[in-house]
């Protein structure tokens, strides 16, 4: 897990730094810990380096936070950032811009753990990857890139955003179950689809974000907009 802290005092740098160090952060390869007090020089080094997390005061001299984060936000949508400022004014600003928490200085050691095992298992989620063995072999594909997966028969399509894959149906059983634990859905026999992928639905049809459409039959749309509803809730 990549994680920068960019602030303009030292000691908190260090101190932050540290904290997630005693965390046990280290153990979630690859891995890397970086610290700024100059936040132009953090901002070069995250075009190449895309940090996972990012701890960022908000006042610097001739810089501020928050438009640093529209600008990380920009680079890299699923990037995590930590407010971490002594101006608590800038709350409801964090906010807009999508940040995971505002952590105010001095840092209460209590809300500084939460908040970082809630990053910690976020990441995980954005990068829990699945196996598939497809007919052209091997892949790893992260949950989040599945728009939905349909079964035929023997064989299966899983469908990305950009790509579609097709393999052995007896191949993915119990991937299908386990996949049911986390933002899948199943929609009918055949089909199951990500919660995440969803962009609109009528009555009677589902549009993915593929653009694909699916039919909601009369007895799962109930229960669908229900599950739906319970994901949008929990995603706010």
């Amino acid at each position: 897990m990549k994680i920068a802290v960019c602030d303009d005092e030292e000691y908190y740098v260090n101190n932050i730094l540290e904290r997630i160090r005693n965390f046990g952060v280290e153990d979630i390869q690859p891995n890397k810990f970086d610290g700024f007090t100059d936040p132009e020089e953090f901002m070069e080094s995250f075009k190449f380096v895309r940090y996972d997390l990012v701890y960022l005061d908000i006042e610097f001299k001739e810089k501020n936070g928050i438009e640093m984060a529209y600008q990380i936000k920009d680079i890299m949508p699923e990037c995590i950032i930590v407010f971490v400022s002594g101006y608590s004014d800038y709350i409801p600003e964090s906010y807009w811009v999508g940040a995971a928490q505002f952590i105010t200085k001095p840092i209460k050691d209590s809300l500084f753990e939460k908040e970082l095992r809630r990053s910690v298992d976020r990441y995980t989620q954005l990068n829990r990857c699945v196996v598939f063995n497809t007919s052209g072999g091997t892949k790893y594909i992260k949950t989040d890139d599945i728009v939905y997966i349909e079964t035929s028969y023997d064989t299966y399509k899983l469908f990305t955003p950009r790509t579609q894959y097709f393999g052995n149906s007896k191949s993915i059983k119990q991937t299908k179950k386990d996949l049911l634990n986390y933002n899948f859905y199943q929609l009918n026999r055949s089909i199951i689809i990500n919660f995440k992928h969803v962009d609109t639905f009528t009555y009677e049809d589902i549009t993915m974000t593929n653009k694909h459409e699916l039919h909601i039959t009369k007895k799962k749309r109930k229960d669908f907009k229900v599950k739906y509803r319970e994901f949008i809730n929990k995603e706010l």
